[in-house]
């Protein structure tokens, strides 16, 4: 693997799914503790769901409201950091992720395009206003005096709800989310809010799909970690860069949509090779000083 990355010169690019942040306690979605694995009846919200009825908003922003502030604490795992170190020494160009936890923002990872998105934002559906999560859960706050009071019991009690993938949290059946409100857009305000996060069913920016291409015809070759690369946003990437003639390496702990593409496959959890990959790099050059 320490060839692999010297052989391209700095013009490698990485593509990153949930796997690299299930050791920050985030989810995935497939894996052997995935979302879909362990909750077989578990049904994402779509986003016409969000965009056409009221009810939808209710129960995601109530379950948002729960699940933000333990994605908001999520640090950094040794995968994120060791992505930082590689790229910091010379042989990481670019990163796409799948992702929308913004952990390797926190990690120092620079030159990152969010495929999916992110938690950490919140934009007008109608006028495009955009406000940090932060803020907006202050606002949640003030127009929810009882569910804030639940919040404060589950943190003072620090039971931990599961916290799903796209940043809500796993609540009983029965829970009523009729009493939940949520505001309209401070700027326009007509509007609703809505995470600026890619939901099922929503297509990706234009803008978003030719920067991530034209990423895959700057690199040399593609490393992807921790990605099953079910969703076609993901695979596409990797089918342009193998019909390109570029080299493939898959990090990841179960089959993949790619795995007939790659040029080499690890089957490895990220946070078992990726540290070890990284000390290795870093004493071979001090070695060489």
């Amino acid at each position: 693997m320490s060839n692999f990355f010297k052989a391209n010169n700095g013009k490698l690019l990485i593509l990153t799914g949930a796997g690299v942040s299930t050791d920050s306690g985030i989810p995935d979605y497939r894996g052997p503790q995935g979302t879909y694995v362990i909750n077989k009846n578990y049904k994402p919200i779509f986003y016409h769901e969000f965009a056409g009825q009221h009810r939808f908003r209710q129960r995601y922003w109530a379950r948002s409201f729960l699940g933000w502030p333990p994605v908001q604490k999520t640090k950094p795992n040794s995968s994120h950091i060791a992505f930082t170190q590689l790229q910091s020494l010379g042989y990481i160009q670019n990163i796409v992720t799948q992702n929308v936890d913004g952990l390797h923002q926190k990690a120092g990872t620079k030159n990152i395009l969010e495929l999916h998105g992110t938690l950490h934002e919140v934009h007008c559906m109608q006028c495009g206003h955009i406000q940090k999560r932060s803020n907006y859960q202050d606002i949640l706050n003030e127009l929810n005096p009882e569910w804030k009071e639940f919040l404060n019991q589950i943190e003072s009690f620090k039971i931990k709800p599961k916290v799903r993938p796209d940043g809500d949290v796993d609540l009983p059946s029965n829970t009523s989310y009729e009493t939940f409100r949520y505001p309209s857009c401070d700027q326009c305000k007509k509007g609703i809010y809505k995470p600026s996060i890619i939901f099922f069913g929503e297509n990706i920016k234009s803008s978003v799909k030719l920067i991530a291409s034209d990423m895959v015809k700057d690199c040399s070759a593609i490393m992807v970690v921790g990605s099953s690369l079910v969703t076609y946003s993901a695979f596409r990437l990797i089918k342009s860069a193998h019909d390109s003639g570029k080299n493939i390496v898959i990090i990841n702990s179960g089959e993949t949509r790619g795995d007939n593409l790659a040029w080499l496959k690890i089957e490895m959890l990220c946070g078992d090779i990726l540290p070890l990959i990284s000390q290795q790099i870093t004493e071979l050059i001090d070695f060489q000083k």
